[in-house]
């Protein structure tokens, strides 16, 4: 699914509670089975693949291979036709709605780039849930840019998606375009040796600490879980970072620059070796005046024999970017 702001139609919104096939779907993802056709396509499957989620991962990488008009068609093609579509960030709070209003959608989207493209790497399913990881790369006005997403879907029982949220960073778009837009996490830095003992994997029954952990702003008790454990998180060009000193910083700078961080546990999944974790609501960014809605994924343990302990993937724009400065950045690429 295409990671793309969008004019001219509902922007998408938080959904309050917690997602059908929530915590009970990740207590019984163990094990891999299912959809063999499609895992040379992508890093890795981890969790038992119902044969709906095998349907939407193939889909999802037919979509993403494909370079003609079709592609409009084959990203409908993924949907129910009651289908929402919430991605954060947007200052508007009602998701898209209905096949008509995301094929609108995304078909401004692919006109803003039309060499869009991407390609899965780890993929955790439960049944109905699917945590999609893509590598994300398209030309905005000359710069190529590469990204990292989590396409987080709820499905039908034949495989069409009846719910979809959509988490990426949209500051490395811009950056190229906008050289003055603030890095917010350029002074975040390691210090000293690499934690030991680590602690990677979180259980689902955790999931309520770490929900009042990220809306009382504690880095420590967000921290302090992982120790050991390197993080992986937008701002760090790449990087991990491997001490108490800098996972402290990374999120002390994160909590300095937002306020009223009102975030609800969404989707978790749990596979062998990793958790997926969505929190999603709203946050309140320094210097605005406005709540914009904000979500993010944390990834805690390794899928595919790839190393990366703790990931966060959040946009960090609206942090750094008020509405009207955001649309002034999309005005750019028409």
């Amino acid at each position: 699914m295409l990671a793309l702001y969008t004019f001219g139609s509902p922007a998408q919104a938080t959904m309050g509670g917690l997602d059908r096939a929530g915590l009970a779907a990740g207590e019984s993802g163990a094990g891999n089975a299912g959809c063999a056709e499609a895992r040379p396509e992508v890093t890795s499957i981890s969790g038992w693949v119902s044969p709906g989620a095998c349907s939407f991962i193939k889909r999802q990488i037919k979509f993403g291979k494909v370079t003609t008009p079709d592609r409009v068609d084959a990203y409908v093609d993924m949907w129910s036709k009651d289908a929402t579509l919430w991605e954060p960030a947007n200052a508007s709070r009602l998701p898209v709605q209905g096949l008509d209003n995301i094929r609108t959608a995304i078909s401004g989207s692919l006109a803003l780039v039309p060499d869009f493209r991407f390609r899965g790497t780890r993929i955790a399913v439960n049944g109905p849930a699917v945590m999609f990881e893509a590598h994300n790369e398209a030309t905005l006005k000359g710069h190529q840019v590469a990204y990292s997403a989590v396409y987080r879907v709820l499905l039908t029982d034949d495989g069409k998606v009846i719910q979809g949220r959509r988490y990426y960073d949209r500051h490395s778009w811009f950056k190229p375009l906008d050289p003055s837009l603030p890095d917010l996490f350029a002074n975040v830095a390691d210090g000293g040796s690499p934690d030991q003992g680590r602690q990677p994997v979180l259980s689902p029954d955790e999931l309520a600490e770490r929900a009042k952990a990220w809306n009382n702003e504690d880095a420590e008790a967000l921290v302090g879980r992982l120790i050991g454990a390197p993080l992986s998180a937008p701002g760090l060009n790449g990087g991990t970072l491997s001490t108490t000193q800098g996972k402290l910083a990374y999120l002390r700078t994160f909590f300095d620059q937002v306020r009223n961080v009102q975030l609800q546990p969404g989707q978790t999944i749990k596979v062998d070796g990793a958790t997926y974790l969505e929190w999603h609501g709203t946050v309140l960014p320094e210097g605005q005046t406005d709540p914009v809605s904000f979500g993010v994924i944390e990834r805690v343990g390794d899928t595919g024999g790839v190393s990366s302990d703790w990931t966060l993937t959040f946009d960090q724009l609206p942090l750094v970017a008020n509405e009207a400065k955001i649309i002034e950045l999309y005005s750019r690429l028409r």
